[in-house]
């Protein structure tokens, strides 16, 4: 395959937040290391938001997740045996956990949606456990997108632009929101697909969690929401926030969780500025994390070992890794 041309597939470098389109104050902090995409991690001045800079365009967004995307996270490369790959994944069980705190406030023959449904895991057991429901969904990886639907029957969108107007009652997107270049016009189109009084879960990966390098910043995930960020994208959106924090499974730590409903009479605003002890915090949580000469050997390993091995080989190390790690926090509780 040719080496991969990251200016092909970057956009123009317009300044602003991604979040709230400011430009005035952006801080930059360091370039992204994870694949040296010549991208920089930014902090808005107005809102605190912090994403990377700039973003995709519009060919390059789908050239990234057919090309590049498993090449450079090999944990989700399948390798030979398909079955031990999501045993050891998990995708099933977190499908169910995810389930279990939504699926008591559907009511009866709802119409749910998911934005960006990966491998179908949270679809399948969805079908299984409430027959009543209607599935549409919206996947790009058409190849993988049915693995785990088990038989359910799922309407599949181009995206949320493809939905009529007020005709969900629940839209349900995990780990997406981060890989959106926009995040709060994706949830403008969210908030016109569900019908007043229709319902949002949000799960995203969290800021101001345990994360101890500079790894954590990487191409595909172009925005880095804290609690506030979250909660004010959502409100601007339109959104009554009826819960936003930690995730609520003990199971999901590092992970935020937001529970959303659409009003009657959407009002969207302007997203507030972030108060000056805020940004200070953020700051402080960024600068904290270093680049020394381990994580430089780290993450030349890492390179090293993928171009040796392969990403097959090294993702199924990875997975292996993290189920170990699961079955030791399960057996500690």
């Amino acid at each position: 395959m040719p080496e991969y041309v990251w200016r092909d597939a970057l956009a123009a470098d317009s300044g602003q937040c991604r979040l709230c389109g400011a430009t005035a104050h952006q801080r930059h902090f360091w370039m992204e290391v994870y694949a040296r995409s010549g991208q920089q991690l930014r902090r808005c001045g107005h809102c605190a938001g912090v994403y990377l800079a700039p973003g995709f365009t519009d060919a390059g967004l789908v050239d990234f997740y057919t090309t590049r995307y498993r090449q450079l996270f090999p944990s989700e490369v399948p390798w030979r045996n398909l079955a031990r790959f999501f045993a050891w994944r998990g995708d099933q069980a977190v499908a169910r956990s995810r389930l279990a705190l939504i699926a008591p406030q559907l009511p009866d023959g709802a119409t749910l949606f998911e934005l960006g449904s990966g491998f179908g895991a949270f679809l399948g057991q969805a079908s299984s456990t409430r027959p009543d429901l209607r599935l549409l969904a919206s996947e790009p990886d058409r190849s993988h997108r049915q693995t785990l639907l088990d038989g359910a029957q799922v309407r599949f969108l181009e995206g949320l632009s493809a939905l009529e107007p007020e005709s969900l009652d629940a839209l349900v997107a995990f780990h997406v929101l981060e890989h959106v270049v926009d995040p709060l016009g994706t949830l403008d189109l969210a908030a016109r697909a569900l019908r007043p009084g229709g319902q949002l879960w949000i799960e995203v990966p969290d800021l101001l969690g345990d994360w101890q390098t500079r790894l954590f910043v990487h191409p595909a995930h172009l925005s880095y929401f804290c609690m506030d960020s979250l909660r004010s994208l959502a409100i601007a959106a339109g959104f009554d926030v009826l819960s936003c924090g930690h995730h609520p499974l003990a199971t999901m730590g590092g992970n935020l969780w937001l529970h959303a409903r659409r009003p009657t009479e959407r009002q969207q605003v302007a997203i507030p500025a972030a108060a000056p002890e805020r940004i200070q915090l953020i700051d402080r949580w960024i600068e904290r994390v270093g680049w020394g000469i381990k994580d430089r050997l780290k993450a030349g390993l890492k390179q090293w070992a993928i171009a040796a091995l392969g990403p097959g080989l090294v993702g199924e190390w990875q997975r292996w890794r993290q189920y170990q790690a699961r079955r030791n926090a399960e057996r500690n509780r």
